[in-house]
Formats: structure tokens, sequence, C-alpha cells
């Protein structure tokens, strides 16, 4: 694999992953409502600390892991986001636009990001099946350099595509005043709710819980890594 073609499936992997509708990116939205651009940059940073470990297992140990694994993660995960949901619907702001974000809020942004994305299933088996093979192949063929393109072209965009979702957000908040702003709220949390319910159902199908036609035939509505 040549360092362009590395740096393009990287760019590739990263856009997709970046924009695609999945619990962390739900996140960026309500911790930018709630907290600010800050807010929103710090959750999505989030990957860029959680996936060490994630690679790690992916290619040290998750190979031997049963499939069973990746559903008790789906189903706490989701109950998690449920629970982000729920606190975001709590929120009530004390003004339209609330003023400067103290480094408590900007912690406490990171820690749900970092916990949103080591509970969800979907970076693991990204790295078990696709980013794990490609590094492992740049890797048996001495191409380190491949390996640098590949991860900074995915995580670049991955981020990237992330962080300017949250400072569209945050640019827009200024225009919602009042009312607005707490229906942005509301409807941030409704997301992180649907998110959520998608995980668990994702992993109540793993384990052979959820029998509905309906859904057993027919394909996930999102597929995402983030």
């Amino acid at each position: 694999m040549t360092v362009w073609g590395a740096l393009g499936i990287g760019v590739s992997l990263g856009i997709g992953a970046g924009v695609t509708p999945g619990p962390l990116l739900g996140l960026v939205i309500a911790e930018t409502l709630r907290n600010g651009w800050r807010g929103g940059v710090s959750v999505a940073l989030a990957p860029l600390l959680g996936d060490l470990f994630v690679i790690a297992c992916c290619l040290l140990l998750l190979a031997q892991l049963p499939p069973v694994f990746f559903a008790l993660l789906s189903f706490w995960g989701g109950f998690y986001v449920l629970f982000l949901g729920w606190e975001t619907l709590q929120t009530v702001p004390a003004a339209a636009v609330p003023t400067a974000e103290s480094t408590r809020n900007i912690l406490q942004s990171l820690r749900k990001g970092l916990t949103v994305n080591l509970l969800n299933p979907h970076p693991y088996l990204f790295w078990l099946t696709v980013g794990g093979p490609l590094v492992m192949q740049s890797y048996t063929q001495s191409a380190f350099g491949a390996i640098v393109a590949f991860l900074s072209g995915f995580y670049g965009c991955l981020v990237g595509s992330k962080v300017l979702l949250s400072f569209l957000v945050h640019s827009g908040r200024a225009w919602l005043q009042g009312r607005g702003y707490r229906i942005a709220l509301q409807l941030s949390g409704v997301l992180l709710f649907l998110l959520g319910g998608m995980l668990i159902r994702e992993a109540l199908r793993t384990l052979g819980v959820w029998e509905s036609t309906i859904f057993a035939s027919s394909p996930a509505p999102f597929c995402f890594v983030s």
C-alpha cells in the first residue's frame, strides 16, 4: 500500500465515520448546545484518546473474544446514551446563550465523550474488520509511512468533521432565543434517546432476543463507527 493510497483510504473512511449519525455525533450536538463550542470540541476529540485503547484491544485481544462481547458492549452503551438523552432533556438553560464555560464543564464533556466512545461497539468492529487489517498489512510490508498516512487521514477527517459541526451548532445557537434554544436542547435529547435505543436493539438482535420480522428483514438505518 502506497502512502497516498493509504491517505486516500483514511480520508474516505474518516469522512464517512465523522458525518454518519451515531452516539458520539449526537453527544457533540448536545454538549455544544449545553456548554458551547468547547464542550462540543471536547467530545469530538474523545476518539483521539479513547481509540488508543480500542486499537490496542483489537490488535491484541478482541480477535479471541466471542461475538456476545460486542452485544453486551452495545447493550450497556445504549443505556448510557439513553441516560445522556434524559440528562439533556432535563437541562433548563438560564439564558438563550449560556455564559463562559467552566473547566469543570469541559472536563465533564470530555468524560462523557470517552465513555460513549468506549461503550460503542462500532469502533471495535471497525478496527477489528477494517482498520486493524489495513494497519497490519502495512506493518508486514514495513510501510510505516502508509500507517501514519492512514491514521492521519482517518482521524483528521473523523475528528475534524465533528469539530466543524460543533462550531456550526455553536454559531447557530446565537440565533436561538428563549423557547427556540430549549426546543433545540430537547431535540438533541430525543436524538440521543433514538441512538441509545438503536444500540440496545442491535445488542438484542445479536443475542437473538429481537425477533421482529420488520426490523430483521430491513437493514439498520444507520451504520456508524462513532
